[in-house]
């Protein structure tokens, strides 16, 4: 990878470490402050509050007034976030922290990611790339709060780690300079697909990335305190090292599957993600811990897949307006990292986290279903336009 790609990575795990800090400390809010699987769930899902009004809102203001600025400002709100999380002792003030958060993440992570599959040359197809960076991402913070946690941080300076590192990752802001000294634009000039065509792509990729991501918010949210109180597993790194096995089959599937064209592993991909939270019910249930262990590599391998899959097609159809594309696309994505885990919390506080799990496992699966009509649809569409702007 270039400069520039790896400025986009190492800024995108950063920031996403810092969102997903705080999953790795809910067995501990739960214990010392008396949060119930309801509140865990709204916690956690409460981010898509301001998240994505503010993407669908300024989704594309980077084209207007460039990526750096975007990004800082997405970058300043993820850290103030970051920063309540430092001294909080409530309830409320980790609902203002984590809608911080979603402004952070909302203003850039898809200029970022946008930044990343322009950029990135490698042997797997940007997509698949952009989905093994967002694993390590998505890890990168459970694991280092809760090394802290065990180590006396405490609920609080925890965070500590992640902080310090957001403010290192503002020296990446120059790389992120779309315009030369003579305020040229350095992102090279594509023709765009008609908004149809972006649509009908859109369409495709954005359930397989609400199901992607909805298999890995379920395990960063809830499958911590789920084996807490299934199987009286309370300590932070069992929730967190339970995700990370989740990124690691991410990984290896990306890298694996990098290739294949999103049609073919995009509608098969997000059926690998309800089969592993399906067993992991089973598996709690009758405590065995290979069928776990069985369900963590399906949840991680199938969101991987159907995410990079995702990323392929809006990398694809979002020329000449990527970062526009990539918000749109995001909307979906954190709707899925964000609904499910509220829904399953509220209904695991009134009957059961099992019942809870089982409700969110059909709504995916329904989802699921209607992939290869979309599939169908994005690839006429794409086929059609394909020949219009083909020379004769």
């Amino acid at each position: 990878m270039n400069r520039r790609a790896l400025a986009a990575a190492a800024t995108l795990i950063v920031l996403t470490s810092n969102s997903t800090a705080t999953s790795a400390l809910f067995v501990a809010y739960r214990q010392q402050w008396g949060l119930t699987p309801g509140d865990i769930g709204l916690a956690f899902s409460v981010y898509v509050g301001t998240l994505v009004p503010v993407l669908l809102l300024f989704g594309g203001v980077a084209e207007r007034y460039g990526r750096r600025s975007v990004v800082l400002a997405g970058t300043l709100c993820m850290l103030a976030g970051t920063f309540v999380l430092l001294w909080a002792h409530g309830f409320g003030e980790l609902i203002v922290a984590r809608l911080l958060q979603g402004i952070g993440a909302a203003l850039a992570v898809g200029v970022i990611s946008a930044s990343f599959t322009e950029a990135y040359r490698g042997k797997i197809v940007a997509g698949q790339a952009l989905a093994v960076v967002t694993a390590i991402a998505l890890s990168g913070g459970p694991v280092i709060t809760a090394i802290a946690y065990d180590l006396g941080g405490g609920p609080n300076y925890s965070y500590l780690p992640v902080f310090v590192l957001g403010i290192a990752a503002l020296g990446l802001l120059p790389f992120f300079e779309t315009r030369d000294a003579l305020g040229r634009s350095s992102v090279p000039t594509e023709p765009t697909f008609p908004p149809n065509v972006v649509w009908c792509g859109l369409r495709f990729a954005m359930p397989m990335v609400f199901v992607g991501w909805a298999g890995t918010s379920l395990y960063l949210s809830l499958v911590p305190a789920y084996l807490a109180a299934a199987l009286h597993a309370s300590d932070p790194l069992i929730g967190a090292g339970a995700f990370v096995a989740t990124q690691l089959a991410t990984v290896v599937a990306s890298i694996r599957f990098g290739n294949v064209a999103p049609e073919r592993s995009g509608p098969v991909a997000p059926l690998f993600v309800v089969a592993g939270l399906t067993l992991l019910v089973v598996g709690t249930q009758v405590h065995l811990w290979w069928l776990i262990a069985l369900a963590t590599v399906c949840v991680g391998a199938g969101g991987g897949v159907a995410s990079g899959a995702a990323f392929a097609v809006a990398a694809r159809v979002g020329r000449g307006q990527r970062a526009r594309v990539f918000s749109r696309l995001l909307v979906a994505a954190y709707l899925g990292y964000s609904v499910p885990p509220l829904l399953a919390g509220i209904i695991a506080a009134h009957t059961s986290f099992t019942i809870g799990f089982a409700a969110a496992i059909v709504a995916l699966a329904l989802i699921a279903t209607g992939l290869p009509i979309l599939r169908a649809r994005s690839s006429a569409a794409l086929h059609s336009a394909s020949h219009a702007t083909a020379p004769a």
